[in-house]
């Protein structure tokens, strides 16, 4: 939902958009926390115009400094990656562990530290007093640290962003007047987690096996020094929350940044987005040669959509690789300030799909009441102020063609008369006439070579409705058999039937 001026980008036209594939594909950051932070500036479409060109700023400063990019890129591969563990999952999971005094550890201390002088005194009773309270700590070191353990990572992880943070500060002095209220704010956090930094050893556990390590290990059950550090860490976090989230937050959108100029010199034919800021033209959207990131060498379209858009053509044509270069294009634009186009003049939307959706088997629920589900919750969305864009692939594709065409001209004429830019792609040529006073028609076609069947596309969208279908000829083109081919045809022919 909206919060703070963004927009959560819901899970299904996550899915629908491929974002997971674009999203590793552009993903090039080398901690944790530049990587989970990518990921969530995709997620989070922004509305204010100040952020974005902020972060292209950035951008273009990385591109431009070779030297800063490496430093930084350093820094991060030292701060390295979490093993499957959200970092900002687990920090914040810190507040459902009970706080604990370390009173009980100190105890146990206290009375390992007596058995030992007991020994000086009286060596037989010392000696059994000390047998008894290593086996008595130890015990309890294992029973105490087994509900915290996961958390320990997260901690260490926490100390080691305030070692990046301190070094990332130096960095960016005299980098450029755009990172200075970044280098201001981690000076201010770097003092800040002083504390977290100096005891972090305290909770590492041995990995290397050295003699060192395996010492370090006994001084830690015996002596539960890494369970009172972590206790009193752990009440450090929770009074801290917000400056953890701004330390995640900088360096996070700092390695975001360096993934946007990365992804800007392996796109190199992009663009800036201008946003509409006249209400007149808040459900515009115009964009000269726009190409989809994930099709190679895909070819260029442009559209200007006043009004909605309905897509017709033949199977196979284009028509949802253009609904998703549009949508994708759009998220682009309000998410990392780039879009692979010559030009894209658009205004701030949230966006909703609903075009690869599939049956619900744990659910129990059909392709048809799944759809409907997904179509209300555009509908829901309407009621909101800021506009929609909306992108459908076959509304409704999932009964009958009389209700469908019936339904899907409902649906699509609700979604062009309220405060919605819609792109809608349809099989259904009827819906052209139906919905040609509140949308534009365009369209995919292919090149039909008529002594060999063979079918070609050029993947152009051109104005207009459809003229011709291409199922059964996809069926020729595909080696089935002739009779079903021609059998086929004929029943087009002598029926005013759809099929």
């Amino acid at each position: 939902m909206i919060n703070n001026e963004t927009f959560t980008i819901d899970q299904i036209t996550w899915n629908d958009l491929d974002l997971t594939e674009i999203y590793n594909r552009m993903n090039i950051s080398h901690s944790s926390v530049g990587a989970e932070v990518l990921k969530q500036t995709l997620q989070e479409l922004v509305f204010d115009e100040s952020v974005l060109q902020e972060r292209h700023q950035k951008a273009v400063l990385l591109q431009e400094n070779a030297s800063l990019t490496n430093r930084l890129n350093k820094i991060f591969t030292n701060l390295g990656k979490t093993k499957k563990v959200s970092f900002l999952d687990y920090i914040f999971r810190l507040n459902e562990i009970k706080p604990e005094s370390n009173a009980k550890h100190f105890v146990l201390i206290v009375l390992l530290l007596i058995s030992i002088a007991l020994i000086f005194i009286k060596p037989v009773i010392g000696i059994i007093a000390l047998v008894v309270m290593i086996a008595v700590n130890i015990a309890l070191y294992f029973r105490f640290k087994a509900p915290i353990e996961p958390y320990f990572n997260c901690i260490k992880y926490l100390a080691s962003m305030v070692i990046a943070g301190d070094k990332a500060k130096d960095v960016l002095k005299g980098a450029g007047d755009v990172f200075d209220a970044d280098r201001e704010e981690l000076e201010r956090l770097v003092k800040t987690f002083a504390q977290i930094r100096r005891g972090s050893f305290l909770i590492t556990n041995s990995v290397s096996g050295s003699l060192v390590d395996v010492i370090m290990d006994y001084i830690r059950m015996l002596f539960h020094v890494d369970l009172i550090k972590f206790h009193s860490m752990h009440k450090f976090c929770s009074q801290h929350a917000e400056d953890i989230r701004a330390l995640y937050n900088i360096l996070g959108g700092i390695e975001t940044c360096i993934c946007i100029a990365h992804f800007r010199e392996e796109h190199p034919a992009y663009c800036l987005p201008v946003f509409h800021k006249d209400a007149s033209s808040l459900l515009t959207l115009k964009t000269e040669n726009a190409y989809h990131p994930l099709v190679k060498d895909p070819v260029k379209n442009s559209i200007t959509a006043d009004r909605s858009v309905l897509l017709t053509g033949s199977n196979a044509s284009g028509k949802s690789t253009f609904l998703k270069m549009i949508a994708i294009n759009q998220i682009f634009a309000q998410t990392i300030c780039t879009v692979l186009a010559d030009s894209f003049e658009t205004s701030f939307f949230r966006v909703y799909s609903s075009m690869a959706l599939s049956d619900n088997i744990l659910g129990e629920e059909s392709y048809f009441v799944v759809e409907i589900k997904s179509m209300k919750r555009i509908f829901d969305a309407l009621s909101k102020e800021s506009p929609v864009m909306v992108f459908v692939d076959e509304v409704l594709r999932g009964t009958n063609t009389q209700e469908r065409i019936a339904a899907s001209t409902q649906i699509l004429r609700k979604l062009s008369t309220e405060n919605a830019l819609c792109f809608a792609a349809t099989h259904d040529i009827e819906l052209t006439q139906l919905l040609e006073d509140v949308m534009d028609n365009y369209h995919f076609s292919e090149q039909i070579q008529e002594d060999t069947g063979s079918i070609s596309f050029d993947y152009q969208l051109k104005k207009g409705r459809a003229d011709s279908r291409n199922a059964i000829l996809l069926l020729k083109a595909y080696g089935f058999p002739q009779d079903v081919v021609s059998d086929a045809f004929s029943m087009t022919e002598n029926t005013s039937e759809n099929f």
